[in-house]
């Protein structure tokens, strides 16, 4: 990690987007905690980058509170490590939280999946082909972030149709680990085509209303991931684990 990586200025232009707002009639904590998350989960911001507190609210025009807020919210997921007396730091991604990460993930999917198999709608199967397509045209463009981004829609979106709005979150919460991983690392356009078809077996199943093919499409899914992403953790391991 080079020095200028850890400069508040470099740290600031990283971080925000040319065109961004704050949007003054909302929380400005939830804000600065949805932003500075995206760019740990997408590495952005690495393990062990500096985070500027005070550079960041300078560069928005607030006081340090809300940024301080955001912080606390993202040490209590693990996301950031506040060392007192030396400031706040992007966390590692240790090997033992990404494969309990996997676990959580596995658990809950599958019996999400089950039960959605049973009710899910016809608009959620819509939306799932509407999924497919998109992630297709991201995989086209090469746009990794936005096929990562479709890959997590299809999985949150089969969790909404099984009715279990708090497991979805409890997902996103456990896939953060994992997600750090794949930014960096699953862009190879042949591992995207297969993610393609696992999807497609999946959706073929909740079409049916056959959960034990869902249930089996998904596990096979998710266990070739986790395979592909424990290789690409260990090809990378100095990156995630940090100094």
């Amino acid at each position: 990690m080079t020095e200028d990586r850890n400069e508040p200025d470099a740290f600031v232009a990283r971080l925000l987007p040319a065109d961004f707002m704050l949007d003054r009639s909302k929380a400005l904590s939830t804000q600065l905690y949805q932003l500075l998350r995206d760019a740990i989960v997408t590495m952005t911001l690495q393990p062990d980058d500096v985070v500027f507190e005070r550079a960041l609210a300078d560069a928005l025009g607030i006081s340090r509170t809300p940024v301080r807020e955001a912080l606390l919210q993202l040490a209590r997921e693990e996301l950031v490590r506040i060392a007192a007396q030396s400031g706040t730091f992007v966390a590692p991604v240790k090997r033992e939280q990404f494969a309990e990460s996997a676990l959580i993930r596995q658990v809950l999917e599958i019996a999400s999946i089950r039960r959605a198999a049973d009710i899910i709608s016809t608009r959620e199967l819509e939306q799932l082909h509407d999924i497919q397509e998109a992630h297709r045209r991201a995989i086209e463009r090469n746009n990794a972030v936005a096929a990562i981004a479709c890959d997590n829609a299809f999985h949150a979106t089969v969790c909404t149709a099984a009715r279990l709005p708090r497991v979805q979150q409890l997902v996103e919460f456990a896939r953060a680990p994992i997600d750090r991983v794949r930014h960096v690392t699953v862009r190879d356009p042949v591992v995207a085509d297969v993610t393609l078809k696992q999807h497609q077996r999946v959706l073929d199943a909740l079409e049916k209303h056959d959960a034990d093919a869902a249930e089996q499409a998904l596990r096979e899914h998710l266990d070739d991931a986790f395979r592909r992403q424990q290789a690409a953790y260990d090809a990378n391991v100095a990156l995630f684990e940090g100094r």
